[in-house]
């Protein structure tokens, strides 16, 4: 009787533990995207810089793609349709334009910006809105910054926002890793 008493509790204890683990926080706390309802991982800051440094990685390697309007895949890319490509390899899903791309993270100051953050240009026209997006890659001492992008004129390349026709252009910026 006693034995079949332990190997219940034993059992038990099993079934509590195996809950527990199961129902124990990931790494990071999730995140609902206040634009598609899908979840996110807020990365703690020690394991953002590493994912951040396998994404910005990830994104060089399809330096010289061709730019296509319109276009989401490596055989050529628009502004959104690079970005989104890039971030859904680490499980991030972006609207697919650059306009509604600003609301998939939270907003950050141009002073606060770190390697990994999006930022928003307006388009060609130069009147109004948003119509470019690139992606943070390195960011100087001087608060000037990097960034990768698909670019009309060049396809994907890395661009500087002292470059006369990104330095009159920019709108903004947001986090999402």
């Amino acid at each position: 009787m006693s034995f079949i008493k332990s190997k219940i509790r034993l059992s038990a204890l099993f079934v509590l533990f195996a809950i527990t683990i199961t129902s124990l926080p990931a790494q990071a706390q999730r995140l609902t995207n206040r634009k598609q309802g899908t979840v996110l991982e807020q990365i703690e800051q020690n394991n953002r810089s590493s994912v951040v440094d396998q994404l910005i990685s990830y994104a060089y390697r399809f330096r010289g793609t061709p730019y296509r309007y319109g276009a989401s895949s490596p055989r050529g890319f628009d502004c959104s349709g690079f970005t989104s490509y890039v971030f859904k390899r680490f499980g991030i899903s972006l609207d697919r334009s650059s306009r509604g791309q600003i609301s998939d993270g939270v907003r950050v100051k141009r002073n606060d910006l770190q390697p990994g953050d999006l930022v928003f240009f307006q388009g060609r026209s130069g009147r109004g809105g948003i119509g470019h997006v690139g992606i943070v890659t390195r960011v100087n001492d001087d608060n000037t910054f990097h960034f990768i992008h698909s670019a009309c004129s060049s396809g994907v390349t890395e661009s500087k926002n002292t470059e006369s026709y990104y330095s009159r252009r920019y709108v903004g910026a947001c986090r999402v890793l």
